[in-house]
């Protein structure tokens, strides 16, 4: 039969609207995300791993933390979207300068200048300074996706910086606080005082008095640094720095104080390569000062579909599920 309206082939049916449900899915390492049929839209949040903390184990070994892993969503059609791993902690000493301070938060300072952020994804490294400079040798914590690495401070209270604060999402339903920047150790002349990890998976900073900590697994937290007994002066390790953080969920942030990012336009049924990058290494001390390694969260939101036909749709209702955005080829 047909109808004036172009006509249709087959019996009329009335339609049949179905809902594929959403899907989230977390990687603590790298896979393949592969989606559902019907999705075509993905959020994600994307977090490197974190720098490794600085510090002086051994004399005259001083160790300069190393720039965690790159985390990152690959496939077709979208264009690759990597988040940068943390800067690594400076030291007392170090010639040369190794340039492993700037990351997606940047690494505390100590000797060297304070490690950057990357725009949108984490903040600065805080500064540290010598004796000649604040009476003592104090080092910066590392940046975080939501604050700065604290500054090491001069008399009365001698300490070096605790790292950045974290951002929190809740992709996986609940509030989870990840990407803390390190927090830096200190000794000079005598153990002193330390800085804390920052929220969201930062390694507390360390030294003979104060038990030093690494970054948080699958947090991109940044290492805190350590500072042995072995020299009395030139011994400080910054904090390392925050894997970079990047989010697309809606209502929520990014990193170095950033809005959401845009979802992707993905195709259903379709595979995508997930990389999650590993923590950066740091000081060999009594505990480790390595980086966090990152995570990838992806999210496929619900989808309403329209199936069960056996005839083709009439024009008017083709229009209709178009405007409405259900209809599915």
């Amino acid at each position: 039969m047909s109808e004036g309206n172009g006509g249709i082939i087959g019996p009329d049916n009335d339609p049949t609207t179905s809902t594929q449900s959403a899907v989230t899915t977390t990687f603590n390492s790298s896979g393949t995300l592969t989606t559902a049929t019907h999705t075509k839209e993905l959020q994600y949040l994307i977090i490197a791993g974190g720098g490794g903390g600085g510090g002086h184990p051994v004399a005259p070994t001083f160790t300069v933390g190393s720039r965690g892993g790159d985390s990152s969503i690959a496939g077709t059609p979208i264009t690759t979207v990597t988040s940068t791993g943390g800067g690594g902690g400076d030291t007392g000493y170090f010639t040369p300068n190794p340039g492993t301070q700037p990351g997606g938060s940047g690494g505390g300072g100590g000797r060297f200048a304070l490690g950057t952020g990357t725009a949108n994804q984490g903040f600065n490294g805080g500064s540290g300074a010598r004796a000649n400079q604040l009476g003592a040798d104090v080092s910066g914590g590392g940046g975080g996706a939501s604050a700065a690495g604290g500054n090491g401070v001069g008399a009365p209270t001698y300490a070096s910086g605790s790292g950045g604060a974290g951002v929190a999402s809740s992709i996986t339903g609940s509030a989870v606080t990840r990407a803390g920047g390190g927090g830096a150790g200190q000794y000079y002349f005598g153990a002193g005082n330390v800085g804390s990890g920052g929220s969201g998976g930062g390694g507390n900073g360390g030294n003979p008095a104060n038990t030093v900590s690494a970054g948080s697994a699958n947090t991109g937290g940044g290492g805190g640094g350590w500072a042995s007994n072995i020299t009395a002066f030139q011994d400080f390790g910054a904090g390392g720095g925050a894997g970079g953080y990047r989010c697309s969920v809606p209502g929520e942030r990014s990193g170095g104080g950033a809005s959401a990012e845009s979802t992707l336009t993905v195709v259903g049924a379709t595979n995508y390569t997930i990389t999650v990058g590993a923590g950066g290494a740091g000081a060999a001390a009594p505990a480790s000062t390595s980086g966090g390694s990152g995570i990838v969260v992806t999210k496929e939101p619900e989808v309403s579909f329209v199936s069960g036909a056996s005839g083709m749709w009439s024009l008017d209702e083709v229009y209709d599920f178009v405007k409405a955005g259900t209809w599915t080829n």
